[in-house]
């Protein structure tokens, strides 16, 4: 059973603003579904970002180097060995797999998504994410066949823009496999082991039924599934459910053009509020763990204007809190007309 549990804090003082007349203001505690793990909502219903103009980024970025750029690409970025990966790379389309310079896991690919320098949210196209992520799947699946012991566990990520952590402005994504998950992948894989057990149902399908008929049900993409997620990590904290897959050996580029087409809408809603980065995790879990579904979900990264902040605070750093600013149910209601 979906428990959706949520504490509602009320803080009371005199408000400067209104010559220091008495003012209630509520905040929100939610604790994710499945893990039970809090984030914390604070009082904001409608945000409102300022534009945020990438130009004078993205021209300072030319004039520096650019290992994935045309011309510089084949001479600096590296290869894989050539009875691992035939050709060194991997190539679909126009995207490029190539090795991680600098690797953090066992296995680790950069998917040097475009030729382009840049991409802003309105040219992101959905064949460029879609034989970008296949360059990664293929990855990944060569690995789980030649190294399956240091390959049980993967993920393909997007951080779009410095905002979202991209060291690069050309757009590329990170494809990591080892032989154990993440930490936030450990805790979701084996809380939905448990669920599974305890209730003889996959979780995904159970939140689905749930969420189906509420507020922050967005849609479909064929078989894919999105939510304004529950319990969000950050502002505009979206969750995609893809129906009767649980690894890389189920999902397919059918699977892929579904997930495009629904990242596409979220992101053209991130760009219509004015949310300048983003980031993107595509989940897999490994062959012998049960109650999994793949999921994808994409958050919303920014700075706090004008002053250049971060968005991650020590809530995050120092607790692991996250907090957002924004209510699920008011982001859906924005995010549901680009699913119509």
């Amino acid at each position: 059973m979906i428990n959706f549990l949520k504490n509602v804090s009320s803080t009371v003082y005199l408000d400067p603003t209104r010559n220091f007349e008495l003012k209630r203001v509520e905040s929100q505690k939610r604790y994710d579904p499945l893990t039970g793990k809090l984030v914390r909502i604070f009082p904001f219903r409608k945000i409102d970002f300022s534009r945020h103009d990438w130009a004078p980024f993205v021209e300072e970025s030319r004039q520096r180097f650019c290992p994935f750029c045309p011309g510089v690409l084949e001479k600096a970025t590296p290869r894989f060995p050539e009875d691992f990966i035939p050709g060194g790379r991997i190539r679909v389309g126009e995207s490029l797999l190539v090795p991680n310079l600098h690797p953090y896991e066992t296995h680790t690919g950069v998917v040097v998504m475009t030729p382009r320098h840049y991409l802003s949210m309105e040219d992101i196209t959905g064949e460029v994410m879609v034989d970008s992520m296949e360059a990664g799947l293929r990855y990944l699946q060569v690995i789980a066949e030649k190294d399956p012991e240091n390959a049980k566990y993967s993920s393909i990520n997007w951080n779009y823009m410095p905002y979202a952590g991209g060291s690069i402005i050309h757009p590329h994504l990170q494809v990591i496999s080892g032989g154990e998950p993440g930490n936030l992948d450990r805790e979701v894989i084996d809380s939905a082991a448990v669920y599974y057990k305890n209730n003889g149902s996959v979780y995904w399908d159970d939140l689905l039924e749930a969420e189906r008929q509420d507020e922050r049900y967005l849609g479909s993409t064929g078989g894919v599934e999105w939510l304004a997620t529950f319990a969000p990590l950050a502002v505009g904290d979206v969750t995609a459910v893809v129906k009767g897959c649980s690894t890389i050996q189920h999902m397919g580029r059918k699977n892929l053009v579904e997930l495009a087409e629904g990242f596409k809408r979220v992101i053209s809603y991130y760009d219509s509020v004015n949310l300048p980065a983003f980031n993107m995790a595509l989940y897999f879990a490994g062959r012998e763990d049960r109650g999994f579904r793949c999921t994808a979900r994409l958050v919303g990264r920014y700075t706090l204007f004008p002053l250049v902040g971060s968005d991650i605070s020590h809530m995050q750093m120092l607790h692991q809190d996250p907090w957002t600013l924004q209510l699920p149910e008011i982001m859906a209601e924005e995010l549901r007309k680009f699913f119509e």
